[in-house]
């Protein structure tokens, strides 16, 4: 199973005035729809390593309590769902980040020595990997990739500062 985690970025309106559904169809099939969204940078994906994404960049900014947000930081917007039993269940839909959080979320990314960080430290890696539940186990070809991940997002970010808000997903 491939878990993927989606980066939307809009306006504070459309998070405000949006419902749960509303906001995830946002991040839903934004390939087929329009593939022209990533090429804009309106939205980033990660395929595989979300959680190595942001481990590493709490790891890298111990000190920086913004590193949580990149990531899987933000307000959760709920919605309910019917279970198999035919239980109504409540579950998070999306995460949003206000225009200021994305602000804080930019400022950690432009400083964040991720790179160099992940370079120091092969060994870190290599335990955080099994922790994380990941089978295959850390190499050097993971580490560029996740170094590209991590710069796409940082562009992402980037691009978003100027005043968007920010939809994220992960899909499994």
């Amino acid at each position: 199973m491939s878990v993927s985690f989606f980066w939307r970025r809009t306006s504070a309106d459309v998070i405000a005035s949006s419902s749960p559904q509303e906001l995830l169809d946002m991040t839903l099939n934004w390939r087929e729809e329009d593939p022209d969204l990533c090429a804009a940078g309106q939205i980033a994906y990660a395929e595989s390593h979300s959680g190595l994404m942001d481990r590493v960049l709490r790891e890298c900014c111990p000190e920086q309590p913004a590193a949580a947000l990149p990531v899987y930081g933000g307000e959760a917007r709920t919605d309910a769902g019917t279970n198999p039993d035919g239980e109504v269940e409540e579950y998070v839909a999306v995460v949003v980040l206000a225009p200021d959080a994305v602000a804080a979320a930019a400022e950690v990314m432009a400083h964040a020595e991720y790179a160099a960080w992940i370079a120091a430290h092969p060994q870190r890696m290599t335990e955080i990997v099994p922790d994380l539940r990941h089978s295959t186990p850390w190499s050097d070809a993971w580490a560029k990739h996740l170094v590209e991940d991590l710069e796409d997002l940082e562009d992402f970010y980037a691009a978003a500062a100027a005043g968007d808000a920010v939809v994220k997903h992960q899909s499994c």
